[in-house]
């Protein structure tokens, strides 16, 4: 009875089974583990004494580097020298002021009494000058017999101060608004209430409306100091009667709060981007 190989046949055997077993193919497929294991070990040993060889020469062969203690020097500081300063030159002698001579002419003066609370039965031992005393004469220490003194006249109009709150004066026809100050201007109660009142006020022009125009009118004005609006021009408009709507809308709106510089109210140049769109 012939042996069965069922059981150890190896792979090579089932794939090389009825075939020429003598040929080059079979023997390398056989001896493939080995070389394989061969190679694998070779590779490790010579990428090995690649990495120790280094550190095995280090630790037994070279000569260990000696501690050098390290030398500091020392170096003193330079003392420097400063020049004395200059002295600084003297001022010269303030030239003597020669008295002024008295006044030929005595002046007349009201002694200055000071007002004291006593009971009726007291005698007065002098007497206290009146407005009109006084109006003719200085205060000083002691009554002078002398010249009235000379009062300058001061005449006074019965009109108001003009440029005062709700005065009529204006600023001079000289003089430029500003374009920045420390406190801008601003419609009385905000920017919100500045878009009602625009929300308000402004009509689409039929024509801009008709032929569907959309856009912003950019309008400059001056806000005076007393808040007044003047000067309105168009800067940026869209035609079809969307620069004189705004215009209107712009001189027809009431007094601002005016800007203000350095604490003063001046005229100061606004520019407000109108917008148009068709709802």
């Amino acid at each position: 009875m012939e042996k069965s190989y069922f059981l150890n046949m190896t792979f090579n055997d089932i794939v090389f089974r009825g075939r020429n077993k003598a040929y080059g193919a079979y023997y390398l497929r056989r001896k493939y583990s080995k070389h394989m294991l061969l190679a694998s070990t070779l590779a490790i040993a010579t990428f090995s004494g690649a990495l120790v060889g280094p550190l095995v020469e280090t630790l037994f062969f070279s000569e260990p580097v000696k501690y050098v203690k390290p030398i500091y020097t020392v170096v003193e500081p330079v003392t420097i020298i400063l020049p004395e300063p200059p002295k600084p030159k003297p001022e010269p002698a303030a030239a003597a002021v020669a008295p002024t001579p008295a006044s030929e002419k005595n002046v007349a003066t009201e002694k200055y009494t000071s007002i004291k609370v006593v009971d009726d039965a007291t005698p007065l031992t002098e007497t206290v000058p009146n407005q009109e005393d006084l109006a003719k004469a200085n205060i000083g220490t002691e009554k002078i017999e002398g010249a009235a003194p000379e009062v300058p006249s001061v005449t006074l109009s019965d009109s108001p101060p003009t440029g005062i709150e709700e005065g009529t004066g204006t600023e001079p026809a000289t003089s430029e608004p500003f374009v920045h100050v420390d406190q801008m201007p601003q419609f009385k109660g905000g920017t919100d209430a500045l878009m009602q009142y625009l929300g308000r006020k402004l009509r689409y022009p039929h024509e801009a409306q008709s032929n569907g125009i959309e856009g912003t009118v950019v309008v400059t004005f001056v806000v005076a100091a007393n808040g007044n609006i003047s000067d309105v021009a168009v800067l940026k408009g869209l035609g079809f009667g969307t620069e004189q709507e705004a215009s209107r809308v712009i001189e027809s709106m009431p007094r601002w709060e005016p800007g203000r510089q350095n604490g003063r109210a001046v005229p100061v140049r606004y520019t407000l981007p109108i917008k148009f769109k068709i709802q």
